[in-house]
C-alpha cells in the first residue's frame, strides 16, 4: 500500500482477527477473537479515514 493511502484491512493471523489501519504512512494492527467484532471496528475505523463522499479502500 502507498504511504500516503489511508486504508483499513482485515485477515485471520494464528487463530487471531487482525485489523491493520494503514493511516499517515503508520501502520497498526489490533487483534480479535471474533471475526465480527474485527469487522464492527474495522467499519468504524473505514469511516473515520474515509470522509463522506470517498471511496474505502482495501477490505
Amino acid at each position: 500500500m502507498d504511504e500516503s493511502t489511508n486504508g483499513v484491512r482485515v485477515e485471520r493471523i494464528d487463530g487471531q482477527w487482525a485489523v491493520q489501519i494503514f493511516e499517515n504512512g503508520e501502520t497498526t494492527q489490533h487483534l480479535f477473537e471474533n471475526e465480527e467484532f474485527a469487522r464492527n471496528f474495522a467499519a468504524g475505523q473505514r469511516i473515520r479515514l474515509n470522509p463522506p463522499g470517498i471511496e474505502p479502500t482495501l477490505t
